[in-house]
């Protein structure tokens, strides 16, 4: 049996980047009302078993049903669904989880931040573990995906029952652990699978059997690029052949999806092999064009870019932004646009140079705060609105390394792009994964301004297209506008300046201000 919590089972009404929002808390928002409205479940094929899962859960599927197991003994199920499918004959179940205790970096910061008790990832897992039929019949579990770690550093594996946690994602590796627990042999506590992907090799990674969740299709993992606070860049980067990617494409369209994800740590690397992050502008372009163009496709959304690749050749962006705004998702003021994830982190240079030497390359950490906007410029030039983390509190960090990253927001004012300042959070298996996370009370004047500045430049921004999409009625947009969300805020600021203090309190009136709906050019 594989499954994975109710937040990780669901498309987000067909919106990936909304998937953050489950490492919000909940506060007084009723669990049921939440899965209705934010993360309502995946569709399910009349037998029961889900029409669409986690990317890893499907390799996890596809590797058992390639490795002496039958698709009658393998099933992929909505969390809810056990009921109908754990009983006393089920050996194993196998959970994917991205983040089991709420540790991630959207977890761990907003939950923080606005309060609401645990985030809802967390409380999802908590409500999977404790299933009655797992309670009931005791299936050995198996827990994996990128936050299983998570279970080991909160020493919540005992806890929550879980028999064995696996830490990467090599076929072989994973494919053992289930053969012993279904033959009830001893499993150790942790099974290593390659989280380094030193000796990774897709030519033994099977293509999925059935679609993922958004359309998901894995292009490459890893990055190489070492910066320190960041798991998958110190991992070896790693490319899908063309012909693998172009088979599970086929497989998600056959399967009734017409969007396709790329996941990936950095589109623009795709084919380089250069020691110098130099990108292969063919490679790449070859890439999105096949995938575009694939029969059935009417969308494609790229998971992550990295800024660099965009200076070093922007021609490589306008020739992709000519074959992707044909396929967009998203848009804004009623226009197509594109976007992908990618990481701006800081604006210091010392921390560049000390953290994150890599990042730049084939440039210079003197150079970091111009090549950010210039590949903004180039971005917004081609319709590309990226979507930027900025890390407040990494080790070491100093006034004037915040300083420095509000003057990069400075510059950066004029552009089209949304901001998710993040606290700092030790990752399993990087560099600093022994140091101190950053804590809300030690954010100082500094700090709190620079994560004002981040959420007022996305309100100013993205706040009119928003309410635009939701309210027809003049009047009542302008209501919300100038009379609902300022009064909210004020109600809010007073509640948060009463319970977390005064910053809070500043935050929440400065970023209800009707003021902040100005265009940007």
């Amino acid at each position: 049996m594989l499954t994975a919590s109710a937040t990780e089972m669901s498309d987000f009404f067909n919106n990936p980047f909304m998937a953050f929002s489950a490492g919000f808390g909940l506060g007084p928002i009723p669990l049921g009302f939440a899965r209705k409205t934010l993360y309502p479940p995946v569709d399910r094929y009349v037998n029961g078993r889900a029409k669409y899962a986690p990317y890893g859960l499907r390799k996890v599927e596809a590797m058992l049903l390639e490795n002496g197991f039958t698709a009658s003994e393998v099933a992929v199920v909505y969390p809810d669904d056990l009921d109908d499918f754990v009983g006393s004959d089920t050996k194993v179940v196998g959970i994917s989880s991205m983040d089991p205790t709420g540790m991630g970096y959207v977890s761990k910061t907003y939950s923080s931040v606005i309060g609401g008790g645990e985030p809802m990832n967390a409380l999802e897992f908590k409500r999977l573990v404790n299933h009655p039929n797992i309670k009931k019949y005791k299936p050995t579990i198996i827990v994996g995906g990128f936050g299983s770690w998570q279970l080991e550093r909160k020493h919540m594996t005992d806890k929550y029952g879980v028999d064995c946690v696996v830490l990467g994602g090599r076929p072989d590796a994973i494919v053992d652990a289930f053969k012993k627990a279904v033959n009830g042999e001893p499993l150790p506590r942790l099974v290593h699978a390659d989280e380094s992907l030193a000796n990774w090799d897709y030519a033994t990674m099977p293509i999925s059997k059935h679609a993922a969740i958004h359309g998901a299709v894995e292009i490459s993992k890893g990055c190489g690029r070492n910066c320190q606070f960041c798991t998958p860049t110190m991992q070896n980067k790693v490319d899908v052949p063309l012909e693998q990617i172009m088979k599970e494409v086929a497989m998600t369209t056959r399967e009734g999806t017409d969007h396709i994800t790329l996941i990936t740590e950095d589109v623009f690397l795709y084919g380089s092999k250069h020691k110098t992050f130099i990108p292969n502008k063919e490679a790449v372009v070859n890439l999105i064009k096949s995938v575009s163009e694939y029969p059935g496709v009417k969308s494609v959304q790229i998971s992550h870019m990295s800024l660099a690749p965009i200076v070093n050749d922007p021609q490589m962006i306008k020739e992709l932004a000519e074959i992707l705004i044909e396929r967009s998702w998203y848009g804004y003021e009623k226009t197509p646009i594109i976007t992908a994830e990618t990481g701006i982190e800081t604006g210091s240079t010392r921390l560049m140079k000390k953290y994150m030497g890599g990042k730049m390359l084939p440039y210079k950490p003197e150079q970091w705060q111009e090549i950010v906007t210039e590949a903004f410029g180039i971005l917004n030039d081609n319709q590309w609105f990226p979507l930027a983390t900025l890390i407040v509190g990494l080790p070491d960090e100093k006034e004037e390394d915040v300083l420095a990253t509000l003057e990069l927001m400075d510059k950066l004012k004029g552009y089209n792009a949304f901001y998710v300042p993040l606290f700092f959070v030790p990752l399993e298996n990087c560099v600093l994964m022994n140091k101190k996370g950053t804590e809300l009370d030690s954010l100082s004047r500094a700090r709190w301004d620079f994560f004002i500045k981040c959420w007022e430049y996305n309100i100013k921004i993205w706040k009119p297209t928003f309410l635009e999409h939701r309210i027809s009625n003049p009047f009542v947009f302008k209501f919300i506008n100038n009379v609902f969300i300022p009064c909210f805020g004020g109600v809010m600021g007073l509640y948060y300046g009463w319970t977390r203090g005064e910053q809070l309190k500043t935050a929440f009136w400065t970023l209800s201000n009707p003021q902040n709906t100005a265009k940007t050019k």
